[in-house]
């Protein structure tokens, strides 16, 4: 009861009670109201039910177009009372019979007009047939032709319905209480008791739902709000799980906190990483885990954010108070709007490595961990233009290891590489702050050295005394895989800064003179000279020229004689001479190393042997002195060592079709200990084509007995070294050409000693029991056209003496 007296009902029957009173003076006109509000609906049904009672034939009429049967409906239609028009459209809208009458003169027209405002003036009916829609009948309705009587009948009974007021009221008061009151309080009833329920039925309908009024209308709205929202209930329920799901199992690490920096949430990952419980992590603010995002930062994030998301490197920090680098994408995101900052981070400790490592293969040497050309090449000219504005002298060491090459072809490279770690300490050991040691390639290394001194020669005296140290530290034995190893260096010296120098003239300048160095006798330093350039421009000058030399036909052969101790004529020694108009004459002693260092002494030498076989061929044609032997040339180990050697000799003998036995292959003691296998099967196959050969500068390498009989040796040729010492007050190098010439005999080999000169070194050779002799004392190497002539007469050397 007590919810019904705070009920909408029961407040309004208090207050239509207080106004019975006033309500019983007008109880005739309710009456009169009430009774016309049934005859409205008495009308509407009877109009209804006369169209119904003709819809069949007007269904038949529009199906078949039957204008006839239309126009009969409509009359039909017309003799009911209060028709005054009536209309028959198909389908499409179009009309197929219409009937219409003027309005009857009613005296109670303007009462009826004004009493039966709402009854509709015009009915319309859709045809249905087999559920679809072929036309529809209209009819226009008199209102005031259809209630006058109506209205006549209730102005006589005003009186009686003003007594039956009270009567009628109550009855509409039950008629509202049932039909609308206690529904509303059943759905209001029903509302509360789910609002208190604690857990919500899956399915939910009102009763009213049924009903087709106003109040079933919003029985039924309610249920489908009702359903709808919780249809999206369960949705952001699956949604809030998916991402809750998703954030969890997240390879990233997720913290969401609020714009002073506390943590609202965070995920699993999160915790493993900084390790923490989430509990824990939950109690904790931001700046426990990065001291640098603080709230102040938090704000200035709020106020630029763009909601893009940011991403920036930090250090965090762990539990135990280790810190790690990560990377962090950060954004200020809105939730029930209050800004708060979400920042997903992960652990880049390894990235980090990697990076340290990729920049250490950038600059550092792998092997000896020293730092590499590149990290040269990016700091001198910072220490050079430090050292020009500071005043202060520097300097570049740059060391090379003597043979170091030998080491690697007879021990191994992991030996070498060993040597090269143990190297590297012992230059690092010397070194003192800034002083750096780099490893720019094999064997090389340079030491940088900021600082030196204020003057020159202070900087010359402290260097000197470190080159001396790193001489001696690395000429000390190496003990690798249980081998003793022993090395040295040569070391070039360049001092800055002067002007215009940059690392690559200071580079090169320390490298010319190390390369000094060496062409010294190694194992020593030297500092750079002016005049070491000029001796570098130089020799790439003849190195460019040489590569041109036999494209531009600038060789040519000279032949010095040979001759038996009466002064016959007994062969030829084949010498190479070039003639460049820019460079003039160039000595043998000068551009045959430099072709050898290059490889281009290969391609000069075939083009010695091609162009003496070619010569020879000449004279062989014109006849040879019967005492005539051959005709030597030199053979540089480069060529000989080349695997297509044998059948180059052997194609330009057939080339030329010359006699092979003509040929003397003059090769050095060096090259009979090198590779002896492959050595011996050459000379054999050149031998069984009876090519000679000759052992040249004799008695100045590595031959020995045990050498010379393994080789098919034809002669020997004493160095002119020892034949120049002869006149000398020493007996030392008589003992030896003795010794030389004696061993010769006994195995059977000729000897020819070079470099004879003068008349007292052929009679001492003579003495020796030598009996063959080339220099300049018998002549000087002749030109072609000299030799044929030689060639062509019988005659003697020396020449002056004939």
């Amino acid at each position: 009861m007590t919810a019904h007296r705070k009920s909408l009902f029961y407040s309004q029957i208090k207050r239509a009670l207080l106004f019975l009173c006033l309500i019983l003076l007008v109880i005739s006109g309710l009456s009169i109201g009430s009774d016309w509000q049934k005859r409205k609906v008495a009308l509407q049904k009877q109009i209804l039910s006369s169209l119904h009672s003709v819809e069949y034939f007007a269904s038949e009429a529009v199906v078949f177009s039957d204008v006839t049967a239309a126009e009969n409906v409509l009359k039909g239609l017309m003799f009911h009372r209060g028709y005054y028009e009536t209309k028959l459209e198909n389908a499409e809208g179009k009309v197929l019979a219409s009937t219409y009458r003027p309005l009857a003169e009613v005296s109670t027209r303007w009462i009826s007009d004004a009493l039966f405002r709402g009854l509709p003036k015009t009915f319309s009916m859709d045809l249905i047939v087999d559920d679809y829609s072929v036309g529809r009948l209209v009819v226009h309705v008199d209102t005031a032709e259809l209630v006058s009587g109506f209205v006549q009948r209730n102005i006589r009974g005003s009186l009686v319905a003003f007594c039956s007021s009270l009567l009628l009221g109550g009855m509409i008061f039950l008629l509202v209480y049932f039909q609308l009151s206690r529904p509303l309080f059943r759905l209001t009833n029903q509302l509360s008791v789910l609002d208190e329920a604690e857990v919500e039925p899956e399915q939910f309908q009102f009763k009213e739902a049924a009903r087709e009024d106003e109040l079933g209308i919003l029985a039924q709205t309610i249920t489908a709000l009702w359903h709808k929202r919780r249809k999206v209930e369960v949705e952001l329920e699956k949604s809030e799980a998916y991402f809750k799901a998703v954030v969890q199992q997240s390879s990233e690490s997720m913290l969401l906190t609020d714009l002073k920096g506390r943590i609202l949430d965070t995920n699993d990952q999160a915790s493993r990483l900084l390790g923490y419980d989430t509990d824990t992590l939950l109690t904790l603010n931001i700046q426990d885990i990065d001291p640098k995002q603080t709230p102040d930062l938090l704000k200035q994030w709020s106020e630029s954010s763009t909601e893009e998301a940011s991403t920036y490197e930090a250090d965090y920090f762990r539990k135990d108070g280790e810190n790690f680098p990560v990377e962090v994408c950060g954004n200020i995101i809105t939730l029930d709007q209050e800004e708060c900052f979400l920042a997903s981070f992960r652990d880049i400790t390894r990235r980090r490595k990697n990076e340290e490592k990729v920049k250490f293969l950038a600059y550092y040497d792998t092997l000896t961990s020293l730092p590499n050309r590149r990290f040269l090449n990016q700091n001198l000219d910072t220490v050079i233009s430090n050292a020009r504005k500071d005043g202060h002298i520097g300097g570049l060491m740059f060391l090379d290891l003597d043979c170091f090459k030998n080491i690697n072809d007879s021990m191994g490279h992991h030996v070498g590489d060993a040597l090269l770690e143990e190297v590297a300490k012992r230059i690092v050991s010397s070194l003192t702050e800034p002083e750096i040691a780099v490893r720019i390639g094999g064997d090389e290394f340079v030491l940088l050295l900021p600082v030196l001194g204020q003057s020159h020669e202070e900087a010359q005296h402290k260097v000197s005394q470190l080159a001396e140290t790193l001489l001696f530290k690395l000429s000390q034995i190496f003990r690798l895989d249980e081998t003793d190893v022993f090395i040295s260096a040569s070391i070039g010296i360049s001092l800055f800064p002067d002007e215009n120098e940059n690392d690559t003239h200071i580079l090169r300048q320390a490298d010319t003179a190390m390369y000094d160095a060496k062409v010294k006798g190694r194992n020593q330093y030297c500092f750079y000279r002016q005049e070491m350039q000029q001796e570098v421009t130089e020799k790439l000058a003849l190195e460019k020229a040489l590569h041109e030399a036999i494209s531009k036909n600038e060789f040519y052969l000279v032949y010095q004689p040979q001759v038996n101790t009466d002064g016959q004529l007994i062969g030829f020694e084949t010498l190479l001479r070039w003639f460049n108009d820019e460079l003039g004459q160039v000595p043998p002693s000068r551009f045959i190393p430099v072709a050898e260092e290059t490889g281009v002494i290969g391609e000069v030498g075939d083009w010695v042997l091609d162009r003496a076989c070619q010569q020879l061929k000449i004279w062989q044609e014109q006849g040879l002195p019967p005492l005539f032997e051959s005709i030597a040339i030199n053979i540089s180990p480069y060529q000989f060592a080349k695997e297509s050697f044998v059948d180059t000799v052997s194609s330009t003998i057939k080339k030329y079709q010359i006699d092979a036995s003509l040929l003397d292959l003059e090769i050095t003691e060096g090259m009979l200990v090198e590779n002896m296998s492959s050595v011996t099967e050459k000379m054999r196959q050149l031998k069984a084509l009876n090519i000679r050969f000759s052992i040249d500068d004799f008695g100045t390498g590595y031959s020995s007995l045990r050498y010379i009989q393994h080789f098919p040796i034809t002669q020997l040729k004493i160095d002119q070294s020892f034949v120049r010492d002869l006149t000398g007050s020493s007996s030392n190098n008589s003992s030896i050409i003795n010794t030389i010439v004696s061993m010769a005999s006994h195995m059977q080999l000729s000897v020819l000693a070079e470099g004879v000169e003068s008349l007292e070194e052929k009679v001492l050779l003579d003495q020796t029991g030598c009996s063959r002799y080339q220099g300049y004392y018998f002549s000087v190497p002749l030109k072609e056209d000299a030799v044929s002539q030689c060639l062509g007469a019988d005659i003697r050397f020396p020449l002056t003496s004939s």
